[in-house]
């Protein structure tokens, strides 16, 4: 019986993101806004309501409006995703693996919304897109959205986070607003395709206070207390939310 209603929230869950994609590849061509607020956001919502799944969400007011930010959650599972684009109240890009041009709708509407694609290999690819996500913080309103430890987590823990993240906050002074995400694990886990609602139909998201880059040194050493600061905060907030549940 799992295995059949899980199949049936695959299909559901496919043919929801067929439609939200279609007209988010129209939105696209207007702006990032326009499809953020009439395409990513209902999808996120829908596929999450279809589920039953619950969100419980704190801090939306530390997201600055009009204004660039860089929101740097933590990654557990692809419902993730799903999560911070129900509730994200602005308009917003990504940072995403290149493997996720090639996912259906998905991928053609975060490369027409002019979402970012890396490599994760220090490649001249990776370099010019820093580079160009400087320059949107510095010049645009968009929010930028990064999971600094670069992949999901099995178990929830935070991984090591990867330093360019904090290259970029320190290149371009946006503040950096840490997102924690929790309880996706429990719907889908990574590498597995299985959509468990049975065990947990419950999401977390509490969004904490920003950190300004420029009060921190240039270079190394301050990207280092930079992404500690950000770690501390992230660990201390994931461990009240498991103390709740």
């Amino acid at each position: 019986m799992k295995t059949i209603k899980s199949w049936i929230a695959n299909i559901l869950m496919f043919l929801l993101t067929a439609f939200w994609g279609t007209l988010g590849i129209i939105a696209s061509f207007w702006s990032t806004k326009a499809a953020v607020d009439f395409c990513i956001r209902p999808w996120g919502r829908t596929i999450l309501n279809s589920f039953g799944v619950k969100l419980d969400v704190d801090g939306l007011e530390n997201i600055p409006r009009g204004k660039p930010c860089l929101i740097l959650y933590n990654h557990q599972s692809t419902f993730d995703i799903l999560a911070f684009s129900a509730v994200v109240p602005v308009g917003w890009k990504a940072v995403m693996k290149r493997e996720l041009l090639y996912l259906p709708f998905v991928g053609m509407v975060a490369l027409l919304s002019g979402h970012y694609f890396v490599k994760r290999d220090g490649s001249v690819n990776d370099t010019k897109q820093v580079r160009d996500i400087v320059k949107d913080l510095k010049t645009g309103t968009d929010a930028v959205m990064i999971a600094p430890e670069g992949t999901r987590s099995e178990d929830g823990n935070l991984l090591p986070f990867k330093q360019g993240v904090f290259l970029i906050a320190s290149l371009s002074g946006a503040p950096i607003i840490p997102m924690i995400i929790w309880g996706g694990k429990d719907i889908r886990p990574k590498n597995q395709i299985k959509i468990d609602l049975d065990k947990s139909k419950k999401m977390t998201i509490r969004v904490l206070p920003a950190i300004d880059p420029n009060d921190y040194p240039k270079g190394k050493k301050g990207r280092e207390e930079l992404s500690q600061l950000v770690r501390k905060q992230m660990e201390d907030e994931i461990e009240k939310i498991v103390n709740q549940v």
